[in-house]
């Protein structure tokens, strides 16, 4: 897609995601980081529009205007010059042009069948946990070390199966983390980039509405608009039976479906002995199933159960 129109392209929940994204960012600017000078009268926290149209090479009206979410037309080549005024990151640049109507990597529909074949796949890995995750995290499909780590049947309630929801507000998972901010920041991040075409769908209005209002630190993390990349990281968790576990978390998209695919390979000798007594004793029915079904049932549906949830008594 060469160009769009904001307004037609974009419905008014992306519409008002770009005019936080734009200002947050815009925001986050110093003067000096551009080679302005910051005059004693400067009331702007950050750049000025004016200063950012100009770096960019847009008019004034233009720039005001797409950040303001108003209907104009957008090329991809003025975006990117937007992009680079604001110092976007790869990922920021992504997600504003999702957010802007053009095309970007991972805009595939919201509803998609997973692959039969994609549980095969989980079910090979078994040095480490291995799952998907659908367009608004919620857990599609595990291996059985997965299941072993996160306990994907231990909680009930409308957002039961849904990795971010239990990430913030799951006290036992919470305590799974040993860097509890940075790990559910990253995590943040990533859905912020991978949701980015799905913003109006009742499922993503419904989640981000319930965790804004249940929870502080998501609140004050989904406000500072960061995103995030697929790029692997390393994650240290803390397992109650199974003590100090260190993982590479490597994240891949699946082409055609909206939903992102997690491997957990050991990142330290103690963690690969870990896993291989748990493997030694596994049963073969703790693997979990692609059809969205979790090892002990099926997750409950959001629209049809109200409350925050809990640990299952």
């Amino acid at each position: 897609m060469l160009g769009s129109t904001i307004g037609e392209m974009a419905p008014s929940g992306r519409r008002g995601e770009l005019k936080a994204f734009l200002r947050a960012r815009r925001a986050a600017i110093a003067p000096e980081m551009t080679g302005l000078q910051r005059s004693t009268r400067r009331l702007t926290p950050g750049l000025r529009r004016e200063e950012v149209a100009a770096l960019a090479g847009v008019g004034l009206t233009w720039y005001t205007w797409l950040e303001q979410g108003r209907e104009i037309n957008v090329s991809g080549e003025t975006l990117r010059r937007v992009a680079r005024a604001l110092r976007l990151t790869a990922a920021d640049e992504e997600y504003l042009f999702s957010l802007a109507g053009l095309e970007a990597p991972g805009n595939t529909a919201f509803e998609a069948a997973l692959s039969p074949a994609v549980q095969l796949v989980l079910d090979g890995f078994t040095v480490g946990p291995a799952l998907v995750l659908g367009p608004t995290m919620e857990v599609l499909a595990f291996n059985a070390p997965a299941e072993e780590v996160y306990s994907f049947g231990d909680y009930e309630g409308p957002f039961a199966s849904n990795h971010l929801w239990r990430a913030v507000m799951d006290p036992a998972r919470r305590q799974l983390y040993v860097t509890w901010e940075e790990s559910v920041r990253n995590f943040i991040g990533l859905f912020r980039l991978h949701a980015a075409p799905h913003v109006d769908h009742p499922r993503y209005k419904e989640l981000i509405a319930a965790l804004c209002a249940a929870s502080p630190d998501f609140a004050r993390i989904w406000s500072e608009q960061e995103t995030r990349t697929l790029q692997p990281y390393e994650l240290p968790l803390r397992h109650p039976r199974l003590g100090a576990l260190r993982f590479h978390s490597v994240r891949l998209s699946i082409e055609n479906f909206p939903g992102i695919l997690f491997f957990l390979p050991p990142a330290d000798a103690a963690t690969r002995a870990a896993f291989t007594r748990s493997t030694a004793r596994r049963s073969p029915s703790t693997h979990g199933r692609a059809n969205g079904r979790t090892a002990r049932g099926s997750p409950t549906p959001a629209s049809a159960v109200r409350g925050p949830g809990g640990p299952k008594k």
